[in-house]
């Protein structure tokens, strides 16, 4: 490997359960994003921008999707002779009471980590949207003086569920603990600061972390692990203020893909300092018929449009047919809309067929979510499945 200053570990196991049937098949990081890209372009992006040769992709169970989509990190220059993407397999929720696999779960970790030769790892997840700027991370844990650093970006206290992580901060700008949300105590306030899930430390002390919890009688993931660091050590605590979406639920993944329309958050996550590079397709541009109908749209390459769109997000080779409406709606690649039909508030996966003449409708607040290759040709197929 490229004995480089910056490693990069991006943990795909994050749960998805709130997201499901979108994450039946996939895992959060291989989300479609934006008419073209996936969550997992965000990370790779900005440890890119970096300058990161070494990357550890930890997998999820639902691992195909990501191969697919990663292959071997030409899109994001990755494709190194020294260096580049590494993946390692799932082993997440294995049976750690067998000591020889708890020690498999630390191996994989500090395998990379030596081999990367780095003198920092960031460690980072997929399910924030956002454009970080890591070599301005790096510079201020360089000039801190807490053997860790975290990214976090204040957001209205109202914005926040019980769930959310977030950072205790102290009047010198420092972060004492990650927190969820509801195991807050101090007076309320109008902001919070909402934790990136991003962390950046010495390669050798992460090292060193995970060689102490591996002879542990207690299993602790990282994320743990990490988190317990904070609360002993103190951290460097980051403000970014760039765009933020954090994609822990239906009803935030709806609302961040149509915010995309947006234009002044477009711009702000599309074209900032940080490029947003994904996996390139070679398709011919969309095609609108005679008589179609599009407004306050986002659409990727290669749909047919006949119909009308307002106000929605139309992933690649989408067809909208003649009669058809589409209205605040995310629909994803491959998705075909037949004659006459109307779909409202709706997300469509990969390969849906709507047949004709039929009338979809969801919530703003409440998405109908139609999953992965479904066929609803009369409305007897359709089996309701609301937003998690």
């Amino acid at each position: 490997m490229t004995q480089g200053e910056l490693s990069a570990v991006i943990d795909l196991n994050e749960d998805g359960e709130a997201l499901m049937p979108l994450t039946a098949y996939r895992p959060i990081g291989t989300l479609p994003f934006a008419g073209r890209y996936r969550l997992i372009d965000f990370p790779l992006s900005a440890v890119t921008h970096a300058g990161v040769h070494s990357v550890g992709l930890f997998m999820p169970q639902s691992a195909r999707s990501v191969q697919d989509h990663i292959r071997d990190g030409a899109s994001w220059n990755l494709d190194l002779i020294q260096g580049g993407v590494f993946m390692f397999p799932y082993i997440a929720t294995r049976d750690y009471s067998d000591p020889a696999l708890r020690q498999r779960y630390y191996d994989d970790y500090t395998t990379f980590l030596r081999r990367s030769g780095s003198t920092y790892t960031v460690i980072i997840g997929s399910s924030n949207i956002a454009s970080v700027d890591l070599t301005a991370v790096l510079a201020y844990h360089e000039a801190g003086d807490a053997p860790i650093t975290l990214v976090y970006k204040k957001l209205p206290s109202e914005d926040f569920t019980p769930d959310d992580w977030t950072l205790t901060l102290s009047e010198q700008g420092t972060a004492s603990a990650i927190l969820r949300q509801k195991d807050r105590h101090e007076r309320p306030s109008e902001t919070l600061p909402a934790f990136m899930d991003t962390y950046l430390l010495a390669t050798n002390d992460l090292i060193d972390l995970l060689d102490v919890a591996a002879g542990a009688k207690t299993f602790v993931t990282l994320p743990e692990l990490l988190r317990d660091y904070v609360l002993a050590n103190n951290a460097n605590a980051f403000e970014y203020t760039g765009y933020l979406a954090r994609i822990s639920s239906m009803q935030r993944f709806f609302a961040a893909s149509l915010g995309m329309l947006d234009d002044a958050n477009y711009q702000s996550l599309m074209f900032s300092a940080v490029p947003v590079l994904t996996k390139s397709k070679n398709e011919v541009p969309t095609f609108f018929a005679r008589g179609a109908e599009v407004s306050d749209a986002l659409l990727g390459t290669g749909a047919y449009v006949e119909g009308e769109i307002k106000h929605s997000v139309i992933s690649r080779s989408v067809v909208v047919h003649q009669g058809a409406v589409v209205e605040n709606s995310v629909i994803m690649q491959g998705a075909k809309i037949s004659t006459g039909s109307t779909v409202r508030n709706v997300i469509l996966d990969k390969g849906v067929v709507i047949g004709p003449n039929l009338k979809l409708e969801g919530k703003p607040e409440a998405p109908l979510v139609i999953g992965k290759n479904r066929s609803i040709l009369k409305m007897k197929d359709l089996t309701p499945q609301p937003a998690g």
